[in-house]
Protein backbone atom coordinates (compact mmCIF):
# COMPACT_ATOMS: atom_id res chain seq x y z
CA UNK A 1 0.00 0.00 0.00
CA UNK A 2 1.08 3.65 -1.20
CA UNK A 3 2.46 6.05 2.49
CA UNK A 4 -1.00 8.31 1.25
CA UNK A 5 -3.51 5.28 1.78
CA UNK A 6 -1.32 4.50 4.72
CA UNK A 7 -1.82 7.57 6.13
CA UNK A 8 -5.65 7.18 5.67
CA UNK A 9 -5.47 4.13 7.43
CA UNK A 10 -3.55 5.95 10.31
CA UNK A 11 -6.57 8.97 10.28
CA UNK A 12 -8.99 6.52 11.02
CA UNK A 13 -7.41 4.17 13.21
CA UNK A 14 -6.38 7.10 15.13
CA UNK A 15 -9.60 8.88 15.08
CA UNK A 16 -10.82 9.61 18.80
CA UNK A 17 -7.56 9.23 20.63
CA UNK A 18 -6.65 12.70 21.21
CA UNK A 19 -7.49 13.89 24.96
CA UNK A 20 -8.86 10.79 25.28
CA UNK A 21 -10.60 10.33 28.81
CA UNK A 22 -9.42 6.45 28.42
CA UNK A 23 -5.61 7.40 29.15
CA UNK A 24 -7.17 8.33 32.76
CA UNK A 25 -9.01 5.24 33.16
CA UNK A 26 -6.56 3.10 31.79
CA UNK A 27 -4.08 3.78 34.79
CA UNK A 28 -6.07 1.26 37.21
CA UNK A 29 -4.79 -1.34 34.25
CA UNK A 30 -1.29 -1.00 34.64
CA UNK A 31 -1.10 -4.43 36.56
CA UNK A 32 -2.63 -6.51 33.92
CA UNK A 33 1.08 -6.03 32.26
CA UNK A 34 3.61 -5.36 34.91
CA UNK A 35 2.31 -7.01 37.89
CA UNK A 36 4.65 -10.49 38.89
CA UNK A 37 3.22 -13.48 36.94
CA UNK A 38 1.46 -12.22 34.04
CA UNK A 39 2.21 -13.26 30.57
CA UNK A 40 3.25 -9.44 29.40
CA UNK A 41 5.61 -9.49 32.31
CA UNK A 42 7.12 -13.05 31.40
CA UNK A 43 7.60 -12.19 27.86
CA UNK A 44 9.14 -8.93 28.18
CA UNK A 45 11.40 -10.01 30.24
CA UNK A 46 13.16 -11.59 27.75
CA UNK A 47 13.69 -8.22 26.08
CA UNK A 48 17.23 -6.67 25.94
CA UNK A 49 16.81 -3.18 26.94
CA UNK A 50 19.93 -1.71 26.24
CA UNK A 51 18.07 0.85 22.95
CA UNK A 52 14.12 0.04 23.55
CA UNK A 53 11.52 1.94 21.51
CA UNK A 54 7.31 1.73 22.94
CA UNK A 55 5.23 2.41 19.96
CA UNK A 56 1.84 4.47 20.85
CA UNK A 57 2.90 5.60 24.33
CA UNK A 58 -0.11 7.14 25.33
CA UNK A 59 0.46 9.34 28.08
CA UNK A 60 3.73 7.31 28.85
CA UNK A 61 2.34 4.90 31.27
CA UNK A 62 4.23 1.81 30.61
CA UNK A 63 7.78 3.49 29.41
CA UNK A 64 7.09 5.09 32.90
CA UNK A 65 7.54 1.38 34.20
CA UNK A 66 11.07 0.58 32.89
CA UNK A 67 12.35 4.13 32.91
CA UNK A 68 14.76 3.11 35.16
CA UNK A 69 16.23 -0.34 33.33
CA UNK A 70 16.12 0.31 29.73
CA UNK A 71 19.46 2.47 29.11
CA UNK A 72 18.17 4.30 26.23
CA UNK A 73 14.30 4.67 25.89
CA UNK A 74 12.10 5.93 22.92
CA UNK A 75 8.37 6.68 22.97
CA UNK A 76 6.22 7.49 19.92
CA UNK A 77 3.13 8.31 19.32
CA UNK A 78 0.89 10.06 16.63
CA UNK A 79 -0.84 12.62 18.68
CA UNK A 80 0.97 15.83 19.69
CA UNK A 81 -0.81 15.76 23.13
CA UNK A 82 0.72 12.05 24.10
CA UNK A 83 4.00 13.51 23.06
CA UNK A 84 3.85 16.36 25.55
CA UNK A 85 1.59 14.29 27.91
CA UNK A 86 5.16 11.76 28.05
CA UNK A 87 7.14 14.22 28.12
CA UNK A 88 5.62 15.60 31.97
CA UNK A 89 5.70 11.86 33.00
CA UNK A 90 9.06 11.48 31.80
CA UNK A 91 10.79 14.54 32.70
CA UNK A 92 14.01 14.05 34.18
CA UNK A 93 15.06 11.44 32.46
CA UNK A 94 17.29 12.05 30.11
CA UNK A 95 17.87 8.76 28.45
CA UNK A 96 14.43 9.09 27.09
CA UNK A 97 13.33 10.61 23.56
CA UNK A 98 9.99 11.21 22.88
CA UNK A 99 9.17 11.25 19.26
CA UNK A 100 5.87 11.78 17.02
CA UNK A 101 5.57 9.70 14.50
CA UNK A 102 3.64 9.26 11.11
CA UNK A 103 1.55 5.81 12.56
CA UNK A 104 2.75 3.43 10.04
CA UNK A 105 6.64 3.07 10.36
CA UNK A 106 9.36 3.76 12.80
CA UNK A 107 11.23 6.94 11.08
CA UNK A 108 12.70 8.63 11.93
CA UNK A 109 14.76 6.02 13.83
CA UNK A 110 18.36 4.57 12.00
CA UNK A 111 18.38 1.36 10.82
CA UNK A 112 19.57 -1.52 13.18
CA UNK A 113 19.47 0.49 15.67
CA UNK A 114 17.35 -1.17 18.84
CA UNK A 115 17.43 -3.96 20.63
CA UNK A 116 13.46 -4.24 21.41
CA UNK A 117 10.37 -2.69 21.18
CA UNK A 118 7.18 -2.96 22.21
CA UNK A 119 3.54 -2.00 21.97
CA UNK A 120 0.99 -2.63 24.73
CA UNK A 121 -3.40 -2.13 24.42
CA UNK A 122 -2.72 -0.09 21.02
CA UNK A 123 -1.94 -2.07 18.01
CA UNK A 124 -5.24 -3.92 19.17
CA UNK A 125 -6.91 -0.91 17.25
CA UNK A 126 -4.63 -0.82 14.16
CA UNK A 127 -5.73 -1.45 10.95
CA UNK A 128 -4.35 -4.25 9.68
CA UNK A 129 -2.26 -2.93 7.10
CA UNK A 130 -0.74 -0.56 9.60
CA UNK A 131 0.02 -3.76 11.42
CA UNK A 132 1.39 -5.59 8.73
CA UNK A 133 3.57 -1.82 7.81
CA UNK A 134 4.99 -1.98 11.33
CA UNK A 135 5.76 -5.42 11.38
CA UNK A 136 8.01 -4.81 8.15
CA UNK A 137 9.56 -1.67 9.49
CA UNK A 138 10.60 -3.36 12.93
CA UNK A 139 13.02 -5.84 10.80
CA UNK A 140 14.62 -2.53 10.01
CA UNK A 141 15.26 -0.81 12.95
CA UNK A 142 16.15 -3.83 14.94
CA UNK A 143 19.71 -4.81 15.59
CA UNK A 144 20.25 -8.85 15.14
CA UNK A 145 18.68 -10.55 17.31
CA UNK A 146 16.33 -8.01 18.68
CA UNK A 147 12.47 -8.48 19.91
CA UNK A 148 9.46 -6.87 19.63
CA UNK A 149 6.60 -7.84 21.63
CA UNK A 150 3.10 -6.83 20.41
CA UNK A 151 0.00 -6.93 22.03
CA UNK A 152 -2.42 -7.43 19.08
CA UNK A 153 -6.04 -7.97 17.96
CA UNK A 154 -7.37 -11.50 17.28
CA UNK A 155 -10.77 -10.90 15.70
CA UNK A 156 -12.14 -11.23 12.41
CA UNK A 157 -15.59 -8.99 12.81
CA UNK A 158 -18.51 -8.93 9.86
CA UNK A 159 -17.28 -7.13 6.87
CA UNK A 160 -17.66 -3.81 6.52
CA UNK A 161 -17.72 -2.37 10.74
CA UNK A 162 -15.48 -0.28 11.71
CA UNK A 163 -13.12 -1.01 14.22
CA UNK A 164 -15.31 0.79 17.01
CA UNK A 165 -18.47 -1.48 16.06
CA UNK A 166 -16.36 -4.51 17.08
CA UNK A 167 -15.92 -5.66 20.59
CA UNK A 168 -13.00 -3.73 22.79
CA UNK A 169 -12.95 -1.49 19.70
CA UNK A 170 -10.40 -4.37 18.22
CA UNK A 171 -9.64 -4.37 14.38
CA UNK A 172 -9.10 -7.02 12.10
CA UNK A 173 -6.15 -9.23 12.97
CA UNK A 174 -5.60 -12.66 13.94
CA UNK A 175 -2.76 -14.65 15.34
CA UNK A 176 -2.32 -16.36 11.73
CA UNK A 177 -2.43 -13.13 9.63
CA UNK A 178 -0.16 -11.40 11.87
CA UNK A 179 2.31 -14.31 11.77
CA UNK A 180 2.49 -14.19 8.20
CA UNK A 181 3.21 -10.80 8.32
CA UNK A 182 5.99 -11.65 10.33
CA UNK A 183 7.59 -14.28 7.97
CA UNK A 184 7.29 -12.43 5.42
CA UNK A 185 9.14 -9.54 6.91
CA UNK A 186 11.91 -12.11 7.82
CA UNK A 187 11.18 -12.25 11.59
CA UNK A 188 10.61 -15.31 13.53
CA UNK A 189 7.30 -16.06 15.90
CA UNK A 190 9.85 -16.73 19.26
CA UNK A 191 6.32 -16.78 21.23
CA UNK A 192 2.48 -16.57 20.46
CA UNK A 193 -0.69 -16.77 22.87
CA UNK A 194 -4.07 -16.15 22.32
CA UNK A 195 -5.51 -14.01 25.29
CA UNK A 196 -9.31 -13.33 26.23
CA UNK A 197 -10.10 -9.61 26.99
CA UNK A 198 -12.59 -7.59 28.84
CA UNK A 199 -14.40 -10.90 29.42
CA UNK A 200 -14.26 -11.88 25.60
CA UNK A 201 -12.77 -15.18 24.74
CA UNK A 202 -9.70 -15.45 22.31
CA UNK A 203 -10.32 -11.74 21.36
CA UNK A 204 -6.19 -10.63 21.85
CA UNK A 205 -2.89 -12.35 21.00
CA UNK A 206 0.18 -11.56 22.31
CA UNK A 207 3.47 -12.30 20.22
CA UNK A 208 7.35 -12.29 21.11
CA UNK A 209 8.98 -12.09 17.22
CA UNK A 210 12.91 -11.92 16.99
CA UNK A 211 15.10 -10.50 13.79
CA UNK A 212 17.10 -13.19 13.21
CA UNK A 213 20.46 -13.18 14.48
CA UNK A 214 22.61 -13.30 11.32
CA UNK A 215 21.51 -13.45 7.88
CA UNK A 216 22.18 -15.99 4.88
CA UNK A 217 24.72 -15.95 2.36
CA UNK A 218 23.64 -13.27 -0.05
CA UNK A 219 21.99 -14.40 -3.39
Amino acid sequence: MSNEGLSSSVKRSGAGWEENPYYANAEKYTPVFWGEGTLFRQLFARLQLDAVLELACGHGRHSFQIKDKAKKLILMDIHESNIAASQRRLAGHPDCTILLNNGYDFQPVANESLTAIFCYDAMVHFEPELVESYIKDSARVLKPAGMALFHHSNLIPPEGNTYGQNPGGRNRMNQLLFQRHVVDAGLCVLHSTVISWGGVAELDCVSLIQKPATRGPAK
